[in-house]
This record gives C-alpha cells, structure tokens and sequence, in this order.
C-alpha cells in the first residue's frame, strides 16, 4: 500500500515535527497553546521567532536573571504544583520555564540564578524517581557552588510518614550549603498541597515580581504548563463562550452512586477483596488507565463512640473546623482522622498532656515510634494517656480525614460514565480492640447499591501505557494490585494495541483467591492478553511468589526488555515490590551475561527512560 507523504504545513513543519513538538501536552494544555496562537494571529501580531526545539512562547523574568521552575514528581503531584506556580506566575506576568528532574542536565543547575524547586517524597524520604539523579548529584561533592543562585523549596510529602517531606527538606539544605539564597523558608505540604502551594507561590512570586519587570522569551514544548484561560478557549469557538467542566476536587466531590458491589474471593478465603463499579453519569469526568480515584470515607460510628468515651466529650458538643461549626459527633464522624495516630497527632496531644512524660519520651525515640504508632488509633491514644480537654481541643489535635487513592481498575472506553475499584477490606485486632480500615472497610460494609460516595479522579501520569501502542507491556502485581492492569488490557483491548500483554498475578490461593480469573481466561482466548503467570503461594509446601515467577521466565523477559517492552509493578511497596525489583536485576546481570553493575545501570536506565514504573503503597 503506497502512503501519502506527510504535508508541509504552513508554519513550515511537517505533520511528524508538529507532533513530537506537541507530545506530552494535556488537552488543556493544547488548547492553551492553540488559543494563544489564534489570539495572536486574531489581533494581527505576528508570534515571535521559534528556535529549532522550541514549540511556543510565554511570559518570561526579563535581566540576566530567568526564573525556572524545577519539580520532581513519582505520580503527578509536584507536577500539579509546578503548574498551579507557573499559571500565578503568568497572572503576574512573571512566567518562567517549568522543567521535569528527570530530563534536567545536573550541568545546567550551575548556570541557574532564580530556582524553585517542587519535589515530593516517598515513603520514608526517598526521592520520587524522577529526582534521583539531581537528588544524588546535588549531594555529590561534584555538585557545584551556586553564590549567585536565589531559590525556594516547595515540599511534598504525607504527615503520616515520619521522614515527612525530607527530599524536600535536603534539597533546601543543600541549597543553601552550596552558597545559594532563599528566597523564602521552605514549605512543607501535607497530602492536600493545593492552597499551601497557590499561598507559597504568590509569597515567592511577590518577592521576584518586585525585583523584575517582564519581558517575552521562548520556552521548550516541554516546560509549556499553563492552564486555559477562559478568553482564549471562546476564541477558539469564534468568541462564543462555552460552558466551563465542573472541576471535581476534595473541596467539590461528584456524588458516584455505586451501581454493583462483588466479593471476588472464594469461601474460606483468608482475604475480603471487593469489586466496587460506580457511575459518573452526568459527571463530565474523564480518567486514563493508570489514574487513581480519590474516595473520602466516613468514620465507623462504633470508632465515633469509643473516642467520645475515651475522651469523656459530649457527642454534641460544638466545634469550629475552619468557618464551619457542627457538632462533634459529626465532625469526628465526617472530617478528622480517628483510625490512625500520625506523629504530628502524637506531638499537639503531647503539649496538651505535660504530665505524661512517657509521651514525650515516645516522640524522642525516632527508632521506635513508628513501633508505637503501628496499629494504634485515637481511641487508643485517649485511653492510654488520658488527659482533661474540650472538643475543641480534640478536633485541634487531629488530623483532617483524608481521602484514600485507590488505582483505577477499568477502562472509561470499555465503560463509558463508570468507574471501578478492586478495594481489600482492612480489619485485624490490636490493643484488645478490633480495628478497620478507613476507607477499605467504609466501602466494604457502609456503602450499599443506590448509596453514593464523594470521589474524584487522581491523575498519575507516570503510571501510563506506552504511547505506541505497538509496545509490549509486563504487568507484575499481587492482590489487588492487579488492579490497574485489568484497566491496562481492557484499554487496549478496546483500542486494538497490537502490543502483546504479559501478567504476573500472586495471591495465597488458585481456588479462593485468583481475581478477575474468567476475566483473564477470556482475554486470552481472545488474544487480548498474550500470557499469564500466576503465583499462589499458599497451595503448595513452599512457597511460590510472582518473583519466582519472573525468575523461570527471565529469557523473556530480558529480551522483551531488549526489544522495548515496558514493566509496570504494583502492589505492597515493602516487601513484593522490593522483591520483584531485586528478581529482575538478577534477571538482566545473568541473561546479559555482564553481572550486578550492568543491571544495576539499566535498571537506572528503564527508570529514567520510564520503562519501569511503580505504582506502590
């Protein structure tokens, strides 16, 4: 079949260039940039010259000083925040380049002389991958002296961790070791960073917007970060407004009702796994196989009760959250977190308690607090160290109930206007009291069909498809996290990716325990899944995990690396993940035949490239 060659186009790119210029862009980001274009030909001025790898112009600190805005991001959220920057830069006409750690030269951070940083951390301080290689080189004795550089630091992280927001925290440091000023203190984000973001950014903002007039300079396709305004997107319909997606937050979540809910495992199961299909009829809402939906739970009312008793409270006793006043029945049931203690609890209810000094002596020991604090919650906390206080001083203790992420286990163009969860139902015991689950068990036993739950959709960017669908794609995930790949292979079902799909699914039992199994047996019979490994590792004397697995199979699956394949891994980031990364490195040292420092390099390499992707917890 003879192909047409691609057409010239007027601005003097070829289909192909336009394209890879464009790549990565979002809808509204696209629509951004056409708009802006469009309002600049409408008004009769001419777009500045572009540059050989340049894609589009905006506003840029004009002097020898150029601002550039540095995050980085293992699931999108440093990214939103890099973002959120840049759009109130642009209000004040201070806009700059947005760039991603991972594709940032370390040689570049010398010639840098007004910096933000936006960096996350996962876990207990680990850098995302995206930052590992500035973060180990900013660290190195290579790394330079910067006297002329400015710069302020944007934390990401989650206060139940307690190496919270560290990569953060050694970036500034380290700043400033090497000569640089800040510009402002550092800020640490908890797990809702929008507003802390947009407030620090106006803050640093301020202080650059006083110091430089602005002027206009091109910035490469992949710093383009702004959002839609809404002149430049009625330009786009001939000047007719159109109406503007209702945005579904934490501040504003769609009402889902559940439409079907399944236990997925067998009788005698040792695990309760529930298949949850919720509807987004009317919603607007899009997501992407990959993302994450956002589910806010309620608290149990028997764990309402306990923590009334243990704390001697009035069940209606008024508070204040924010500019609301309720009663506290509600305002422990609906907004503060009760099944957890995270360390900044244990530290404002140590300072309303000075005569217990075994709690201060608890917060002291950095080694064995999470000890402490595993499987402990506020009823617990109350009981053990009682203490006179007010309502309002309890809700001023506790943390804001957050909402849980749970990996999109469906495919929007499979299921038009639904969503589906694979949820595991969280219950043990500890401290002589039966324990729950937040979310998992508010799903598992609160939420019934017709019932709805206030959810929104998590964008996780660097847990994607390839986006040649040709690529081939290893899904290695054990219990439920087999989720996001059930959403994997029906997007390219639907889409008919000719690349082939390989599965490693684990769980304890092939006869209660294998979830999704008609599902899979029916996507390879259709050839829609080209190979499925399983790992039960209860039904025989030793025990078989989906490392072992991935170790019988290493022939091909080292040459499917070779050939471009990319591997996804998700579930249990302690002890599975680590165990499937430590697999696959003695895959790539023996099947290549060139031992632990290769491997170790190109696994460094599948992760910059984003080959290897986690989606962990």
């Amino acid at each position: 079949m003879i192909t047409a060659p691609s057409p010239i186009l007027p601005i003097g790119f070829d289909e192909a260039t336009l394209q890879q210029l464009t790549a990565g862009l979002t809808e509204q980001q696209l629509l951004w940039l056409s708009g802006y274009l469009y309002g600049r030909a409408a008004a009769g001025q001419p777009a500045p010259a572009t540059q050989p790898g340049v894609a589009a112009v905006t506003t840029a600190l004009a002097g020898p000083a150029h601002l550039t805005i540095l995050y980085g991001s293992q699931t999108g959220n440093s990214k939103k925040a890099a973002n959120i920057t840049a759009e109130i830069a642009r209000q004040k006409g201070l806009t700059a380049t947005v760039r991603d750690m991972n594709d940032y030269p370390t040689k570049d951070l010398k010639t840098e002389q007004q910096l933000l940083v936006v960096v996350s951390t996962q876990g207990e301080g680990d850098p995302p991958i995206a930052a590992e290689e500035l973060h180990q080189f900013l660290l190195s004795a290579r790394a330079p002296k910067l006297p002329e550089l400015q710069y302020a630091v944007l934390a990401l992280g989650d206060k139940s961790y307690l190496q919270f927001c560290q990569t953060g925290f050694e970036f500034d440091q380290r700043l400033a070791e090497l000569g640089g000023k800040r510009l402002l203190e550092r800020v640490d984000c908890d797990v809702e960073f929008e507003d802390e973001t947009r407030k620090w950014a106006a803050q640093v903002l301020e202080v650059l917007a006083k110091s430089a007039p602005a002027a206009v300079a091109p910035v490469p396709a992949t710093s383009v970060a702004v959002a839609a305004p809404a002149a430049v997107a009625a330009a786009l319909t001939g000047g007719l407004a159109t109406p503007a997606a209702v945005a579904y937050t934490s501040r504003n979540p769609f009402q889902a009702p559940l439409l079907e809910k399944i236990q997925l495992n067998g009788r005698g199961s040792t695990k309760e796994t529930y298949h949850l299909e919720f509807s987004l009829e009317g919603s607007g809402i899009q997501y992407e196989a990959g993302d994450a939906l956002m589910v806010q739970p309620t608290n149990r009312p028997a764990l309402v009760e306990e923590v009334l008793q243990a704390a001697h409270l009035n069940a209606n006793a008024p508070v204040r959250l924010e500019s609301t006043e309720l009663d506290l029945t509600s305002a422990l049931t609906e907004h503060l977190e009760l099944s957890v203690v995270t360390r900044d609890v244990l530290e404002r209810y140590a300072a309303l308690a000075p005569q217990h000094k075994r709690l201060r002596e608890i917060l002291e020991d950095k080694a064995q607090l999470p000890n402490y604090l595993y499987g402990r919650d506020v009823a617990d906390l109350l009981t053990e160290f009682p203490v006179e206080l007010s309502g309002q001083q309890l809700a001023a203790v506790l943390r804001p109930l957050p909402a849980r992420a749970y990996s999109i286990a469906s495919s929007l163009l499979a299921h038009p206007e639904e969503v589906h969860l694979t949820v595991g139902a969280v219950r043990y015991q500890a401290f002589g009291r039966d324990k729950h689950g937040a979310c998992s068990v508010y799903q598992a036993d609160h939420l019934n069909l017709g019932d709805t739950a206030r959810v929104w959709v998590d964008r996780n960017e660097y847990f994607k498809l390839p986006q040649d669908s040709a690529t081939d794609i290893i899904m290695v995930g054990a219990g439920t996290g087999v989720a996001p790949f059930r959403a994997f292979v029906e997007e390219r079902a639907e889409t008919g990716a000719a690349g082939r799909n390989w599965l490693v699914f684990g769980n304890p039992h092939f006869t209660t325990d294998f979830l999704y199994q008609t599902e899979w047996q029916q996507h390879l019979k259709k050839g829609t899944l080209d190979r499925l490994d399983v790992a039960f590792s209860r039904d025989q004397e030793e025990k078989v995990y989906i490392q072992h697995r991935l170790l019988e199979q290493g022939r091909r699956l080292y040459d499917q690396l070779e050939n471009g394949a990319y591997f996804y891994v998700c579930g249990d980031k302690t002890r599975m993940a680590a165990d499937v990364q430590r697999a696959l490195l003695t895959i790539i040292g023996q099947e290549s035949g060139l031992g632990e420092e290769y491997a170790a390099e190109y696994l460094k390499k599948l992760k910059k490239s984003r080959r290897f992707l986690e989606d962990v917890y």
